[in-house]
């Protein structure tokens, strides 16, 4: 049973609490051991202005960064930079002078798990983190993700949190927020349907190919299934939503034609 505590609790900075369990509870403090373990690989640098919003000319940047203007000597995160080596933790030397990269962060070790905040613009409040290791600076890429409860919504050119979208939502087709799962892929509406099977006996001259698509709105082509494989016409029934008939003059030969269905929605 757990024994409430109703006054503060002062070591008088000579005693430790020892032995403590690790935490499991989000109210529940944690142990020195949980704390190493959640930060290790992590290697936090010291916060930036600004993040650029998409490539710049890091030889003459400009006076401003994501419409925060510059003072020397602050620094700002290129994480989007279209030759992607490039990337990384800059100082601003002046709007028409070279930016440097950060003393912290200038070599291939100093950027590996590099973490750092930004602190005003569009990402202001959030937390960035090279993911790459082991690569040659300069040549390889240095690759910037979200971090921490900051993240930034994903976007086509930034990484972060995204919502899965629903059955109806990927069947709409008009949302450009939400990702598409491979299952909802299969089983959207929009998704072209294909059906195919080999065909011929040397007896019958009529096949009833049932495909199940559910709908009228499909194309059928027969093709031959040896020698140049050329499409052949024959006379082709769409009786009802889930099958066709086909009918030649002559009966086909044991598997000589290929028939594919094909429909969307």
């Amino acid at each position: 049973m757990a024994r409430p505590i109703l006054a503060d609790q002062d070591f008088g900075s000579v005693a430790r609490i020892l032995n403590l369990l690790n935490a499991v509870d989000p109210q529940e403090p944690v142990t020195l051991a949980q704390l190493l373990a959640a930060i290790e690989g992590i290697a936090w640098k010291d916060n930036v202005v600004v993040s650029t919003q998409g490539n710049i000319n890091l030889s003459a940047p400009g006076a401003a960064i994501d419409g925060i203007t510059m003072s020397v000597g602050q620094r700002f995160l290129a994480r989007l930079q279209t030759a992607q080596e490039e990337r990384g933790i800059y100082i601003w030397n002046g709007a028409a002078v070279p930016a440097t990269r950060a003393p912290d962060a200038d070599t291939a070790a100093g950027l590996e798990s590099a973490t750092v905040t930004v602190d005003e613009g569009t990402d202001a409040g959030t937390t960035w983190r090279q993911t790459e290791v082991n690569f040659t600076l300069d040549t390889d890429p240095v690759l910037w993700v979200s971090f921490g409860t900051g993240v930034a919504a994903a976007s086509e050119v930034v990484a972060g949190k995204a919502e899965l979208a629903t059955q109806g939502e990927t069947d709409a087709g008009t949302d450009d927020e939400r990702i598409v799962t491979p299952l909802k892929f299969k089983t959207s509406s929009l998704r072209a349907k294909q059906y195919a099977a080999d065909l011929g006996d040397g007896a019958a001259t009529s096949y009833t190919i049932t495909h199940n698509f559910n709908t009228r709105d499909i194309v059928v082509m027969v093709r031959q299934n040896a020698g140049n494989y050329e499409a052949v016409e024959c006379e082709v029934r769409i009786n009802n939503v889930n099958s066709i008939d086909l009918l030649f003059a002559a009966a086909p030969t044991t598997n000589a034609l290929r028939v594919i269905i094909y429909a969307h929605g």
